[in-house]
């Protein structure tokens, strides 16, 4: 029952590109986002894999246990998973993983985290608004099934909702 009034309010207050003021959130939205899918899965697996194209990701760690998303990304791309120090890209299954103060060293000026199922119940919609309030989260994109967090020093900090 919370996840269904979560989502009618995220669709309720929720914005498509032209609610959006940042170019680079812009861009994101219209030539990535709303890009006609080239791949298959859910949602959020169709954010990480276009997130992975059109962002150019060389480096990623999976925070998961889930072992298709992998293989899956293994396919498309050939990128090195894991056993990196610092990441371009880090996808964590659920929120209640994600710690910015131990990934402070492994993620830089350009590094995205992909965050899935961000509103599945009410501790992870709070853990999620606490998530970009962090003082090193400069851009924060909720798409309801999954929430993604930059580190862009160059932009002002900026909370956004994007309906897919």
């Amino acid at each position: 029952m919370y996840r269904l009034k979560a989502h009618i309010n995220h669709l309720l207050t929720a914005t498509n590109q032209h609610g959006v003021h940042s170019p680079f959130v812009y861009s994101f939205v219209t030539r990535c986002l709303y890009a006609k899918p080239k791949f298959e899965g859910s949602k959020t697996m169709g954010v990480l894999l276009k997130s992975i194209a059109f962002f150019k990701i060389k480096t990623l760690d999976l925070i998961t246990e889930n072992q298709p998303i992998e293989r899956q990304i293994r396919k498309e791309f050939d990128l090195r998973i894991g056993q990196q120090k610092c990441y371009d890209l880090i996808y964590f299954d659920e929120a209640s993983k994600v710690e910015l103060n131990a990934q402070k060293n492994s993620i830089h000026n350009d590094s995205i985290l992909l965050i899935d199922n961000i509103h599945t119940t009410k501790d992870r919609t709070e853990l999620w608004n606490s998530l970009k309030q962090n003082t090193t989260v400069t851009v924060s994109i909720d798409l309801f099934y999954c929430g993604l967090l930059f580190f862009r020093k160059e932009q002002a900090k900026e909370h956004f909702k994007i309906r897919i």
